[in-house]
């Protein structure tokens, strides 16, 4: 009898990057991973595992110049990676648009352009043209996916080439991170990769406020069809904006969405205004929220359990910062109500007093005890595709 998998949850991060020798800028690699910052561990040996063609110590450390973002599932992930390493094999790149690829490499450093040769197929300016041509397929330019540059220099070579084409990629579709200058998204750039959120975790705010609403759903009605929810029987989603408190069923919403979207041919909308607030919100965002929410209920409730045990301690050092010392001002007016007919106090005059139960014998706060490890088992699932090919 087969066992019917449980249905697990959108993926918190899963990304396409592309791998570059830091010692030989010519030797590339293409991959995918949902954990970035362990997978560029494995491929520079610090961590177990990796590919065997990243493995040589000659090549090493690696860097990775790019990271394509938002994929829904690791099946996706996937296709998109063995279309960017097999673009003459793969069907989401027309033979017409092979034909008319561009003769010249773009010199990373300098920006200018060189005639290409026979063996200069898997270069840098190739992969960033495979890359361009497969955004803008007719399958995958309708995925939530978009470029985080951490290289400058292979920017530069994206930027030359998307002003060469005739149909540029739009620029909400990159975000600048690394060492690329005039960063046009600094309020989603990190730094460096290994400062990305590879979990559920930045969710927590969104679901804390979901389950807040839901958990006592009585009252409340879809904005769309102004019928009462149901959120044990029915698929709710919460607009992700935070002061608003818009809810609707899950297929009024879409539906809504697709109007205005106004493409027959489109299943699922990328974006829409939410009918409470008027705002534009993220339909995949609300989607794995709302995948969190019914198909993790123990992860939910873990991230929601982590993050009030550090609100209440954010609190709690807060109001010690403001109760400990008093400001110049309050001590200089303290000292100034004193006279000489007041008590002075000794110097061991703590001896014999009660000393707070929370504190150690030397006066010192006691330090909280860190709370126990999460028995969450979390699955990192990384390709390992044996023919992918680095130049040399």
């Amino acid at each position: 009898m087969d066992i019917q998998e449980e249905p697990r949850p959108i993926p918190a991060y899963y990304g396409c990057y592309l791998l570059r020798s830091t010692v030989r800028h010519s030797s590339l690699y293409i991959g995918s991973t949902p954990n970035p910052i362990r997978r560029l561990a494995q491929h520079n040996g610090t961590a177990k595992g990796g590919a065997k063609r990243t493995s040589r110590d000659s090549l090493r450390p690696w860097e990775m110049a790019l990271v394509v973002e938002g994929f829904m599932s690791r099946v996706g992930a996937l296709q998109f990676e063995w279309a960017w390493q097999h673009p003459e094999r793969t069907r989401h790149i027309e033979s017409d648009e092979e034909i008319t690829r561009s003769k010249v490499i773009i010199n990373s450093k300098t920006g200018k352009t060189k005639p290409r040769n026979s063996r200069s197929r898997r270069s840098l300016t190739a992969h960033l043209e495979d890359l361009h041509t497969l955004l803008r397929s007719t399958y995958f330019s309708s995925w939530p996916l978009r470029i985080r540059f951490f290289c400058a220099d292979v920017h530069r070579v994206w930027r030359i080439w998307n002003d060469r084409v005739d149909v540029p990629l739009r620029d909400e579709k990159l975000i600048l991170d690394g060492d690329c200058p005039g960063k046009a998204s600094e309020s989603e750039a990190v730094g460096s990769i290994d400062k990305l959120t590879v979990d559920h975790s930045k969710l927590e705010t969104y679901l804390e406020k979901s389950m807040f609403l839901l958990d006592d759903a009585e009252g409340l009605t879809c904005h769309v069809c102004k019928v009462a929810v149901l959120p044990h029987v029915q698929q709710i989603v919460v607009c992700p904006r935070e002061p608003c408190r818009g809810i609707n069923h899950l297929l009024c919403l879409s539906t809504v969405f697709l109007e205005v979207e106004g493409d027959p041919d489109s299943l699922i909308p990328t974006q829409g205004t939410c009918p409470a607030c008027k705002e534009t919100v993220p339909w995949p965002l609300m989607m794995q929220e709302l995948s969190v929410r019914n198909r993790a209920e123990k992860e939910a409730q873990a991230i929601l359990r982590r993050k009030d045990k550090r609100d209440r301690k954010n609190k709690t050092k807060d109001a010690r910062q403001t109760s400990v010392e008093p400001s110049s001002q309050q001590a200089g007016g303290l000292a100034s109500e004193l006279t000489q007919d007041d008590p002075q106090l000794e110097d061991d005059w703590f001896d014999g007093e009660d000393l707070d139960p929370d504190s150690d014998y030397d006066g010192r706060q006691r330090k909280p005890t860190p709370p126990p490890p999460s028995r969450l088992e979390i699955v990192i699932e990384d390709s390992e595709w044996d023919d992918a090919e680095i130049v040399e």
